[in-house]
C-alpha cells in the first residue's frame, strides 16, 4: 500500500506540474504536434550526445575501478553499465544503475566492499564535485534575476559540498577527527565512517585517477546539456548554446528530486522557470515556448532510447561469474 501511495503521489505531482507549465506558458496540444515537424533529424544528434555522456560515464567508472585494483575487462564494464542504465529507468533518481553496478562487479571480483565503495565515490565525484562546479560556474548569470538571498544560500551550500568532496577525495583522514568529538550516535557512525575513509584513502594515494575521474564527470554533464541544445534545434525552440549551459546545471539538480515520475515535470518546470528568469522566453510565441519545454522533455525520451541497448543486453546476456572469477585468479597468479 505504501509503495502504491508513493507512486500515486508522484504521478499526481507530475500531472500538476505539467498542467501549471502548460497554463503558465500558454502551451497547447496543437503547438506540441507542430513542434515535432520542425527538424526532427536533429534528434539523431541528441541520441549521439547521450551516447557521448554514456561513454564518459563508463570511462570514469573504469578509472575508479582500477584505482581500487578491481581489474575488470572493459567489454564487461560496458555491458554492466548499459544494463544498469536500463534498470535505472524504473527506479527513483536512477538508483537501479548504481545498485546493479555494485552488485555485478561484486559478483565478478568477489570484492563486495570495494565494489560498493567505487559506486559511492563515483556518486560523490559526479554530484558533489562535477555538478557543484557546473552550478557554481552558472550561478552568477542569475544575479539580478533571482532572489539574491536564495542565490547566496544556494551558492554556499554547493561550495560546502565542493569543499567536502575535496577533503574526502584528497585528504580523507581528516574525517577521522569527527570520531574524537562527542557526537550523538557516535557508535553508529564510527564503523561506516571508517570504511568510507578507508575507501577514499586508496584514491588519495592515486590523485591522478581522481583528477581523471573528475574531468570525465565534467564531460558527462557537458554532453547531457548538449542534448538539450540539439533537442531545441530539432523542435525550433530558438535557444542559444549559452542559454542551455546557463540553465542546464540547476535543471539537472531538479531531476534528482524524487517527487515525480522520472523527473518529468520537475525537469520542465526548472528549465522553463530558469529560462524565464533570464528573459529567454519573453518575446517567444506559443510554438517556441512549446518547443522550449519539449527540449527538456525529450531529454528523458532520448535517454530511454539509449537504454534500449541495455535492455537488449539484459535479455541476451549470459554471465558465468564463477568461471570469470577463476579466470581472473589464474591471470593474477601467472
Amino acid at each position: 500500500m505504501k509503495k502504491h501511495f508513493i507512486t500515486f503521489i508522484k504521478v499526481s505531482v507530475t500531472v500538476v506540474i505539467l498542467y501549471l507549465i502548460f497554463h503558465r506558458f500558454q502551451i497547447g496540444l496543437d503547438d506540441i504536434a507542430a513542434a515535432f515537424t520542425h527538424h526532427p533529424e536533429w534528434f539523431a544528434a541528441s541520441f549521439f550526445m547521450q551516447i557521448g555522456a554514456v561513454i564518459f560515464s563508463i570511462v570514469r567508472w573504469n578509472v575508479l575501478l582500477k584505482g581500487q585494483d578491481l581489474l575488470v575487462p572493459f567489454p564487461h564494464i560496458v555491458k554492466t553499465y548499459l544494463v544498469g542504465r536500463f534498470l535505472g529507468t524504473f527506479t527513483p533518481t536512477g538508483i537501479g544503475l548504481e545498485a546493479y553496478k555494485a552488485y555485478d562487479i561484486a559478483r565478478y571480483t568477489g570484492k563486495t566492499e570495494a565494489s560498493v565503495s567505487v559506486v559511492l565515490i563515483e556518486k560523490m565525484i559526479a554530484t558533489f564535485f562535477s555538478l557543484s562546479l557546473w552550478v557554481l560556474a552558472t550561478l552568477p548569470f542569475f544575479i539580478g534575476s533571482l532572489n539574491m538571498k536564495f542565490l547566496l544560500v544556494f551558492g554556499i551550500f554547493f561550495l560546502f559540498l565542493l569543499i567536502l568532496a575535496l577533503i574526502l577525495l584528497f585528504s580523507p583522514g581528516t574525517f577521522r577527527l569527527l570520531l574524537k568529538l562527542n557526537l550523538p550516535g557516535k557508535s553508529k557512525i564510527e564503523k561506516p565512517l571508517n570504511r568510507t575513509v578507508d575507501a577514499f584513502t586508496v584514491y588519495s594515494r592515486r590523485k591522478g585517477s581522481l583528477m581523471l575521474a573528475v574531468i570525465m564527470g565534467l564531460f558527462v554533464y557537458f554532453f547531457w546539456f548538449l542534448t538539450y541544445y540539439t533537442n531545441s534545434l530539432a523542435l525550433g525552440a530558438g535557444l542559444t548554446l549559452a542559454d542551455i549551459f546557463k540553465v542546464g546545471p540547476m535543471t539537472q539538480l531538479a531531476t534528482m528530486i524524487p517527487l515525480s515520475i522520472a523527473g518529468i515535470g520537475l525537469r520542465e518546470g526548472a528549465f522553463m522557470g530558469l529560462l524565464d528568469s533570464l528573459g529567454a522566453i519573453g518575446d517567444a510565441d506559443s510554438l517556441q515556448r512549446t518547443a522550449m519545454m519539449l527540449s527538456a522533455t525529450m531529454v528523458f525520451f532520448i535517454s530511454v532510447a539509449v537504454n534500449v541497448i541495455g535492455a537488449v543486453i539484459f535479455v541476451t546476456r549470459k554471465t558465468d561469474y564463477q568461471r570469470q572469477m577463476q579466470e581472473m585468479r589464474n591471470k593474477h597468479t601467472k
